[in-house]
C-alpha cells in the first residue's frame, strides 16, 4: 500500500513536470511568433544555449522550467469572507457592459451570459452600425437580459472609455456592474485565445459560479470588486504603474488619495471584472470626456485607459472597500490580495537567468541603482531624507530635500535635460546664496559612497560574463556624471563595466525611449544582439521589450521583494514612514534580496530562513529597538548601570557595546553588564520566613519534593532539607499549586537548616550585586515576563529595584508591588495592553536569547572565592546553532549602526511593526524547521525540557 502510494506520488510528480515543461515549450514557441517559424526560433536558440552552457547547463534550464510553481501562500490581511448569501435573497441590480470590438465574438458572449442566474441590463459598445446589428442579434433570445442597450462608439479608449464615459449614466443606475470585452491579444501580439477564455470562464463559467459571485457581494458590504488571479502569461514586472504613472498620479489626486509609484499592485489584468458601483463611483464621477482617451495607434502602455486598468483597485481601496481576487485553479474562494505570478521570478537563481539570456549577446547593459549596487533604506525618498537630517545635524542647513529638490527641478529646466551634480548645486547656489553648498554636495557623495554597497549575486553573475568576454556597459537615468559614478561605486561594481553612460551626459533616457537606438548605433550593436539588465520595469524591461532586444533579465529591487512575496507582505509599510524605520526595512529587505539571488528555492512554500537570518530579520532589529528604548529609558531616569540578566542578556549585553560604541551620546555615562542572576538562585537568597516559602512555591510544579526543592531553591538546598526529612520524604509526590500549604508544612521541620543555606547565599549575592553595581542607580534589563527576579532582588538587597523589560504579563501587577519601577516595551499587561506578539512566542524567544552555559545555579565559595555554579553542561550543538542566530543579529545591528553613522544615536523603530517578524517565524509564515531541535529547560515547574512553541512559564 506504502509503496503504491509512493510511485502513484512519484508519477503525480513526473507528470506535473512533464506538463511544466511543455508549457515552457509552448510558450518559446508562442512568443517566437508560433507555428514553424516560432519552433524553429526555440530549437536555434536551444543550440546555441547548449553550446554556451553545456549539456549540463542546458538540463538545469529544462529543470527549471518544468518545475511547477509554488503554492501561494495565504494573505497576510486575516480579513475572511463571509460565505454568500443565497441568490434568491438578494435585491442587487445586475449590469454587465461588454465592449464588443471584434463583433465576431458576440455569440461567444452570448452563451457566456446565457448563464446569468438573474435578470441583468446589457450595455454594449461596437464601434459601426453593421456590428450592432449583429450583436443585437446575438443576444436576442438571452433570456436573463431584462433590458438591452447598444451604443455604437469610436475606437477610442478601448473598452474603459465605454465604461467611465459611454455608460456613466446607466451605470450610476445598477449596483453591481460585470465588465467584459472582446479581447484578443496580449502585449506581444501574438493572437491569443487563452488569456480572454480564463478571464470569461473564471466571472461566467456557469450560474452556480455567478450566482456564488453576486453573493458575496450581498454577503459582505465591503467587497468593492472580484475578478480573476492574473492569467499565467502577464509576467510580474507588468502589476506595476510602468509608464502610467503620471495620467495614475493624476487621478488619484483628483479623488483625493495618491499612489505609490514604485509599489507592485493589484490590478484586474485584462480589465475584466465584478464591481460594486459605489467602489468605483469616483472614476465616474469624474466625468471624463472621449477627448481626453488618446486616438487608438496601437498604443502597448502609457494611455489614459492603461492608467484607468491599474486604478480600479487603488480606488475601490481608497474608499475602503476590499477587493476579491478569484484563485486560477478555479475554485470558489477569494483573496484579498493577488498572486501577481511572483513564483516565476523564483524558478532559478540570477546566475542562471542571466547566463541563458547572455546566450545570444554581443553587448549587455546594466542598471546601476538597485540593480549593480544597492542602498540600506527601503525607497530613495528615505535616503534623501536621512540625508537632509544629516545636513541639518552638520551642517544646520533646515529643509534640505526641498531645496534640493527646487535646485533639481531649476537646473532640469535650465539645460532642458536631466543636470549634472554639479549644475544642481549651482542652482542650488542661486536660490539660497548663504548656504554652504560645496559643503553640502560634498556631504551628499560622501554619504553615497559609504551607504552604497555591491549586490553580490548580480556582481557575481555578471562577472562569469567578462569571463566569456562579453562586453559590460553601465546604463543610468541620473544625475550623476560617468566620472563622479565610478566614484563613489564600490571598487568591485565600478570595475565591472566598461563604459557609463548617463543620461545628465547623454541627454537620453531609458525610461522615455531616447537612448536605445542612439546606443545601439553607438555601440554598433544590432537590438537582436542586446541584453538589458535592470530593476526598473517600465525603463529596464518594459522599453527594451518595446525595442525587440532579447528578452531583458528583470532584477528584482530589494524593496520590491515586500510587495511580491506573500508571505513578507505583513514588513510593508507606508511611504512616509521614518528614515529610521525604512532603514530597519530597507536592510531586511536587501538581506532577503540576497537569498533571492542565489537561492531563489528558499521562496518556494512558506520562505526557508536560516539561523542566521533568523538572527538578522527577526531578533537583531528587535534587540537593537529594545536597547534604544532603554538607553532613553536610562538617560531620562538619570540610571547609571544596567544590568543584562542572564541567560538573555548574553547577546543583550554584546549589543549594547555596539552601541556604546555607535552612539556615545545616546549612552553617555552608561554602565552595562552581564549580570547572573536566576529564579532559583535570587529566590534562594530571599528567604527569611515560612512566608517567603509560599512566595518560593508559586506556580505550577509537577514532581518529588527533592526535585521542587532542587529546582525552585538549588542542591545545597534541596540536600539541607534532605538531611533533615530522609530519603522517603523527599520522594513524595507534589502538585501545586493545589499543595503549596502542605509542602511548606512539610518543610517547616527543616526551616532552620534552610535558613542557613539562604543566608550564605544572601550574603554572597549582596557582594556580587555590590561589585557589579555599587551604589549606582540601576534598571535591571531582560526579556520578561512577571519580574520575578526585580522582586528578588529588591527583596535580599532590601531596597527597590528598578527593571526594564521586552513584555510584563498579568502576574507582573502583584509581583512587582511595592519593589520598584518596571517599564516595558513592547507589553505591559498591568496597562490593559491588548495581545502581545512577545507573549504569545514567548518561549521561542527565550530560547534563541540565551547565553553559552546552562541556567544560573547560584554561587559557591571556594577557597575564599566566590564561583558561579549552572544547572548542567552547555548542549554545544545547540549552542552552534544559536550562535549562528546571535552572529546574524549582531551583523543586523552593526549594518543599522553603520548606515545611521552620525545620526545613530536618532535611531528609532517602529514598536509593532518590529515585532512583526516574530510572529512571521512564530505562526510559520516563514519556515525555520531547525527550531524543532531549540528549546528550555523548564525544571522551575518540573516539565523538563519545554520546545519553543509551548507555554510561557513563569518568570
Amino acid at each position: 500500500m506504502w509503496r503504491f502510494h509512493g510511485a502513484c506520488a512519484g508519477s503525480r510528480m513526473v507528470t506535473g513536470r512533464l506538463a511544466g515543461l511543455l508549457d515552457a515549450v509552448r510558450r518559446g514557441i508562442d512568443v517566437r511568433g508560433g507555428g514553424l517559424r516560432g519552433s524553429a526560433a526555440l530549437v536555434a536558440r536551444a543550440w546555441r544555449m547548449l553550446r554556451a552552457l553545456g549539456p549540463r547547463g542546458v538540463i538545469a534550464r529544462l529543470q527549471a522550467a518544468g518545475r511547477p510553481s509554488p503554492a501561494m501562500q495565504a494573505s497576510e490581511d486575516d480579513f475572511r469572507f463571509p460565505p454568500p448569501r443565497p441568490i434568491d435573497d438578494t435585491t442587487l441590480r445586475v449590469g454587465v457592459m461588454l465592449h464588443l470590438f471584434y463583433p465576431d465574438l458576440a455569440e461567444e458572449f452570448a452563451l457566456a451570459l446565457s448563464r446569468m442566474p438573474v435578470p441583468v441590463v446589457l450595455l454594449i459598445s461596437v464601434t459601426d452600425a453593421e456590428a450592432a446589428t449583429r450583436v443585437r442579434s446575438a443576444f436576442a433570445n438571452v433570456e436573463a437580459i431584462a433590458r438591452i442597450e447598444i451604443a455604437c462608439v469610436p475606437n477610442r479608449g478601448r473598452d474603459i472609455a465605454p465604461l467611465l464615459v459611454t455608460f456613466r449614466e446607466a451605470l450610476l443606475e445598477l449596483d453591481i456592474v460585470g465588465h467584459l470585452h472582446s479581447k484578443k491579444s496580449l502585449h506581444t501580439g501574438s493572437l491569443q485565445n487563452r488569456w480572454r477564455s480564463y478571464l470569461v470562464q473564471s466571472l461566467l463559467g456557469d450560474s452556480d459560479r455567478i450566482a456564488w459571485q453576486l453573493g458575496m457581494f450581498a454577503a459582505e458590504p465591503t467587497l468593492g470588486m472580484i475578478y480573476p488571479e492574473s492569467h499565467e502569461t502577464v509576467p510580474l514586472w507588468a502589476h506595476t504603474w510602468l509608464g502610467n504613472v503620471a495620467d495614475a498620479r493624476d487621478i488619484a489626486r483628483r479623488i483625493g488619495f495618491s499612489i505609490n509609484p514604485h509599489a507592485y499592485i493589484d490590478f484586474p489584468a485584462g480589465s475584466m471584472f465584478w464591481a460594486r458601483i459605489d467602489a468605483i463611483r469616483p472614476l465616474l464621477s469624474l466625468a471624463l470626456s472621449l477627448d481626453a482617451f488618446p486616438e487608438e495607434q496601437g498604443q502597448l502602455d502609457g494611455t489614459l485607459q492603461h492608467a484607468l486598468e491599474r486604478l480600479f483597485v487603488a480606488v475601490s481601496q481608497a474608499g475602503r472597500y476590499r477587493v476579491g481576487v478569484l484563485p486560477r485553479n478555479g475554485a470558489l474562494a477569494l483573496s484579498s490580495e493577488g498572486n501577481r505570478n511572483w513564483s516565476t521570478y523564483f524558478a532559478s537563481s540570477l546566475q542562471a537567468r542571466i547566463d541563458v539570456a547572455a546566450v545570444d549577446a554581443a553587448l549587455v547593459s546594466l542598471d546601476v541603482f538597485d540593480t549593480l549596487v544597492q542602498r540600506p533604506f527601503l525607497s530613495p525618498e528615505a535616503a534623501r531624507a536621512y540625508l537632509s537630517r544629516l545636513a541639518e545635524v552638520s551642517l544646520r542647513v533646515e529643509d534640505f530635500s526641498r531645496l534640493r529638490a527646487r535646485a533639481e527641478a531649476r537646473a532640469r529646466h535650465e539645460v532642458h535635460r536631466d543636470p549634472t551634480l554639479a549644475e544642481i548645486y549651482a542652482a542650488m547656489t542661486a536660490l539660497a546664496p548663504a548656504a554652504p553648498v560645496e559643503a553640502l554636495c560634498a556631504l551628499e557623495l560622501a554619504t553615497e559612497r559609504r551607504l552604497l554597497s555591491p549586490r553580490a549575486g548580480v556582481i557575481s553573475a555578471l562577472a562569469a560574463l567578462r569571463a566569456r568576454n562579453k562586453r559590460l556597459v553601465a546604463l543610468s537615468d541620473m544625475y550623476l556624471d560617468a566620472a563622479t559614478l565610478r566614484d563613489i561605486l564600490p571598487p568591485a561594481v565600478s570595475a565591472l563595466t566598461d563604459t557609463c553612460y548617463v543620461s545628465c551626459e547623454t541627454g537620453l533616457r531609458k525610461d522615455d525611449g531616447s537612448v536605445w537606438p542612439v546606443l545601439a548605433k553607438r555601440e554598433g550593436v544590432a537590438p537582436a544582439a542586446w541584453l538589458h539588465i535592470g530593476d526598473n520595469e517600465h525603463a529596464d524591461i518594459q522599453q527594451p521589450h518595446w525595442r525587440g532586444m532579447l528578452t531583458p533579465v528583470h532584477v528584482l529591487r530589494a524593496a520590491a521583494l515586500l510587495d511580491v512575496v506573500p508571505a513578507l507582505r505583513p514588513l510593508r509599510t507606508t511611504p512616509d514612514a521614518s528614515w529610521s524605520e525604512q532603514l530597519r526595512l530597507g536592510l531586511i529587505a536587501n538581506h532577503f534580496s540576497a537569498i533571492a539571488d542565489t537561492g531563489p528555492n528558499a521562496f518556494h512554500g512558506a520562505p526557508a530562513i536560516s539561523p542566521r537570518t533568523l538572527g538578522y530579520v527577526v531578533i537583531g532589529p528587535m534587540v537593537l529597538d529594545y536597547l534604544i528604548w532603554l538607553s532613553r529609558l536610562a538617560s531620562d531616569t538619570g540610571v547609571e548601570a544596567l544590568l543584562f540578566l542572564s541567560r538573555e542578556g548574553h547577546l543583550l549585553s554584546h549589543a549594547f557595546e555596539r552601541l556604546q560604541d555607535a552612539a556615545p551620546t545616546l549612552t553617555r555615562g552608561l554602565r552595562g553588564g552581564y549580570f547572573l542572576a536566576s529564579r532559583q538562585a535570587t529566590g534562594l537568597a530571599t528567604l527569611r520566613s515560612p512566608d517567603d516559602l509560599l512566595m518560593l512555591l508559586d506556580g505550577t510544579y509537577n514532581g518529588t519534593l527533592a526535585d521542587l526543592l532542587h529546582a525552585r531553591l538549588g542542591a545545597d538546598a534541596s540536600a539541607a532539607v534532605g538531611a533533615r526529612i530522609g530519603v522517603a520524604g523527599m520522594q513524595e509526590a507534589v502538585f501545586l499549586p493545589e499543595m503549596r500549604d502542605a509542602t511548606v508544612g512539610r518543610l517547616i521541620p527543616a526551616f532552620d537548616a534552610l535558613l542557613a543555606v539562604a543566608e550564605m547565599a544572601r550574603l554572597t549575592y549582596q557582594a556580587y550585586w555590590q561589585e557589579s553595581a555599587g551604589n549606582s542607580s540601576v534598571l535591571l534589563a531582560d526579556i520578561g515576563y512577571a519580574g520575578t527576579i526585580q522582586r528578588n532582588l529588591s527583596c535580599l538587597l532590601g531596597r527597590p529595584v528598578d527593571g526594564a523589560y521586552f513584555a510584563l504579563d498579568g502576574r507582573a501587577d502583584a509581583r512587582l508591588s511595592g519593589v520598584g519601577n518596571a517599564h516595558a516595551r513592547y507589553h505591559d499587561a498591568r496597562h490593559g495592553d491588548a495581545h502581545s506578539p512577545v507573549l504569545a512566542h514567548d518561549l521561542l524567544l527565550e530560547s534563541i536569547l540565551t547565553a553559552p552555559h546552562s541556567q544560573f545555579a547560584g554561587f559557591e565559595m571556594r577557597g575564599g572565592v566566590r564561583h558561579p555554579t549552572y544547572a548542567g553542561d552547555i548542549d554545544t550543538a545547540r549552542w552552534s546553532t544559536i550562535n549562528d542566530v546571535h552572529t546574524g543579529a549582531l551583523a543586523f545591528i552593526d549594518d543599522a549602526l553603520a548606515a545611521a553613522g552620525p545620526l545613530a544615536a536618532e535611531l528609532e523603530f517602529d514598536a509593532d511593526a518590529v515585532q512583526i517578524p516574530l510572529v512571521c517565524i512564530g505562526t510559520g509564515r516563514w519556515q525555520a524547521l531547525w527550531l524543532a531541535d531549540i528549546g528550555v529547560e523548564d525544571a522551575f515547574t518540573g516539565r523538563g525540557e519545554v520546545p519553543a512553541a509551548g507555554t510561557r512559564t513563569a518568570t
